[in-house]
């Protein structure tokens, strides 16, 4: 689920990066959201996938342009694609656990969350290690945080999220997110319905348009 989507004009993201930078060395707790580097690398994200309508373009467009990208899938999306999240580790990729469903997890009850949390990393496990999740919305409480470290996994958010909704503005959200990209950025989009087609033509014209390379979140932390 987006945290902030893509404004009309481009500015609200375009000011986000280093808001977002100032603001999370307040926050207390265990998250991620941006790694301190001189490489010329960032981390790009995918949330809410897999989906038939978005992840095989998505993965010809990262192959294109040789860019690697974490996945942070929604269970439920999991058990119904197996193929596509397949294709997606024998890409190259980096799978993440985005929980079961695509719902705000602030709102879940904490035994849920516990069980939701564990179950999505026994589906995506056979595919590899797990060791990160985004909580659905993007909020997060500090009982959700001792959950996931008791289960080894890190919450990553991000410095820049946008959303694409199959509306007129989507063909804005490159434009306004590329002001911000900058060496340790996590970007933040989003896939899985039919409604989000269009975040393959985003990453398209972000890949083409970034002069950084696009890696995995745990090759963005190696490099801090």
């Amino acid at each position: 689920m987006a945290t902030t989507p893509a404004g009309p004009a481009g500015f609200v993201l375009r000011w986000r990066e280093p808001a977002t930078r100032a603001v999370s060395r307040l926050i207390p707790g265990d998250v991620l959201w941006y790694v301190d580097t001189d490489d010329p690398v960032f981390a790009l994200t995918f949330d809410d996938g897999p989906g038939p309508e978005s992840t095989p373009r998505l993965l010809e467009v990262l192959a294109r342009h040789g860019a690697k990208a974490t996945f942070f899938l929604v269970g439920e999306r999991v058990e119904a694609y197996p193929h596509l999240v397949a294709s997606i580790t024998a890409a190259g990729h980096e799978l993440a656990n985005h929980l079961m469903r695509d719902e705000r997890s602030a709102l879940i009850p904490d035994p849920q969350f516990r069980r939701d949390l564990a179950r999505t990393t026994e589906l995506l496990s056979p595919y590899g290690p797990i060791r990160w999740f985004r909580p659905g919305s993007g909020v997060f409480t500090p009982r959700m945080l001792r959950s996931a470290a008791e289960q080894n996994l890190q919450a990553v958010l991000g410095t820049l999220v946008a959303a694409n909704r199959g509306l007129p503005s989507d063909e804005r959200i490159a434009k306004s997110l590329l002001p911000g990209v900058r060496p340790g950025s996590i970007l933040v989009l989003h896939e899985g319905g039919p409604e989000r087609q269009g975040v393959v033509e985003t990453t398209d014209e972000l890949l083409s348009a970034l002069s950084l390379q696009a890696v995995t979140v745990s090759d963005l932390v190696a490099r801090s």
